[in-house]
């Protein structure tokens, strides 16, 4: 009895101390989260979606710009038109950055080149005829009758080895958009190969002789356009877009 009295009182002891209240800051809790894991779980499909388009635009430029180069229509123009009955036979040149070509159509549809030369070769057999003629031309009757060939063909020579080299520029600046540490190179790569075809595009014209004022403009001047158009383009959002990208993280 005298053991369960002292247990008792034991008992009674150990209980009368209050016990600790546990404190728990639900507001402590909910506001790191959104900081914390939030930004981890939605992501933001913007920045995403521009690069994406940034790919786009350099590779269909990079396409376009040897496309331009192999077209063989630079300048066009229909030279003769005959109708024989109900058929109808038309005879248009076609004037590229290295040859000149005639294409003969029936009806339209029906065509097929007739004839075909490079203007190094016209112009190497013009100085020929030339010189079988006993020197019976000068200098500057030489150059009006030689000199459209020797220009056509410097023109469109230069013209192709710049837009090749802006295509392989573009090749670059493809790859160097998948580094960080070389996007903003890669924009400034992307914009100078668009104004370098630009410049081909320039030197072309101006090598053009006063015979091809009346010729119309063909496929190839337009893909080189759309090209420069498209890489200028990118190279441009790009470093914008590089350049919004510092400001936030500052």
């Amino acid at each position: 009895m005298k053991e369960m009295t002292e247990y008792s009182q034991l008992y009674q002891g150990s209980n009368s101390s209050n016990p600790e209240s546990i404190e728990i800051n639900i507001n402590s809790i909910n506001s790191e989260f959104p900081s914390q894991n939030s930004n981890s779980i939605v992501s933001n499909p913007e920045p995403k979606s521009k690069s994406t388009i940034l790919y786009i635009m350099i590779i269909a430029s990079f396409i376009l710009a040897p496309v331009s180069v192999v077209e063989d229509v630079w300048l066009t123009q229909t030279i003769d038109r005959d109708e024989w009955g109900d058929t109808v036979f038309t005879q248009e040149v076609h004037v590229g950055l290295r040859q000149v070509m005639y294409e003969t159509c029936v009806d339209g549809t029906d065509c097929e080149y007739t004839d075909q030369e490079n203007f190094g070769d016209l112009y190497d057999m013009c100085m020929e005829e030339i010189g079988n003629d006993d020197g019976e031309y000068y200098g500057e009757e030489i150059d009006e009758y030689c000199g459209p060939w020797s220009d056509l063909h410097v023109g469109g020579m230069t013209a192709s080895v710049l837009i090749i080299i802006a295509a392989v520029m573009l090749f670059a600046a493809f790859f160097m958009q998948g580094r960080p540490d070389t996007i903003e190179t890669a924009n400034y790569i992307a914009m100078g190969a668009g104004s370098l075809i630009i410049f081909a595009l320039t030197f072309w014209h101006f090598m053009l002789p006063e015979a091809a004022d009346n010729l119309d403009w063909g496929r190839g001047p337009w893909f080189a356009i759309l090209s420069a158009g498209l890489s200028i383009a990118s190279g441009f959002s790009g470093y914008i877009r590089s350049k919004e990208t510092g400001s936030q993280e500052i």
